[in-house]
């Protein structure tokens, strides 16, 4: 069994569509978290045994703990193959798969972090330039309905949340965004993880 530590409308949501698309059995432990904005409360000082600085989202399998993101990605897709949704080694499609997954970690969240905070304004930074971060995505789904290309993949989920968070703020407005995101949104898994973001 799968249990994800999940605070609502936060980075861990976007693990419940995950485990929806995978279509294999979890519970939801609602974890109190402090937000961006100092909101909330941090968790219990006994979750540190599952996530270090008390974050979401994190997952433990049958006592495998996992956390960020982009590792759970990973590990549940290689855990649970036949879902599809995840490239396997030795796919052609493999080498694509793990370069978004862990350029979204290392290169998008950190850049994104720096233009949020002014920070890449007076020099730049070791991970790029934000403009060029953000137009190799675009470039990427003007070419192609999904970021893999012509079929939806578990790094969707990633840049899907990504896209909606962003949009309108540090993403500038394009079509490639609307229209990427209209078919995220119509998924039927993408729609019960939203009935169940609330736990």
């Amino acid at each position: 069994m799968i249990t994800l530590y999940h605070a609502p409308r936060s980075r861990s949501s976007r693990i419940i569509w995950l485990l929806e698309e995978l279509g294999v059995p979890y519970k939801i432990e609602l974890t109190s978290i402090v937000r961006g904005d100092g909101t909330g409360a941090p968790a219990p000082d006994s979750y540190a045994r599952i996530h270090p600085f008390k974050k979401v989202p994190a997952i433990d399998h049958d006592g495998a703990v996992v956390y960020e993101s982009a590792g759970i990605v990973l590990y549940l897709t290689d855990a649970f193959p036949k879902a599809g949704i995840g490239p396997k080694v030795g796919d052609p499609k493999r080498a694509d798969y793990v370069r978004w997954l862990f350029f979204y970690p290392s290169i998008l969240e950190p850049s994104a972090a720096a233009r949020f905070r002014g920070w890449d304004k007076e020099q730049t930074t070791g991970f790029g330039k934000f403009e060029d971060v953000e137009a190799t995505i675009a470039h990427a789904l003007e070419a192609q309905p999904y970021i893999l290309g012509e079929e939806f993949s578990a790094a969707d989920i990633l840049y899907g949340s990504v896209c909606q968070f962003f949009k309108g703020n540090l993403f500038p407005a394009r079509k490639c965004y609307d229209d990427y995101l209209a078919r995220l949104t119509a998924r039927p898994a993408y729609i019960r993880a939203i009935a169940k973001d609330n736990g």
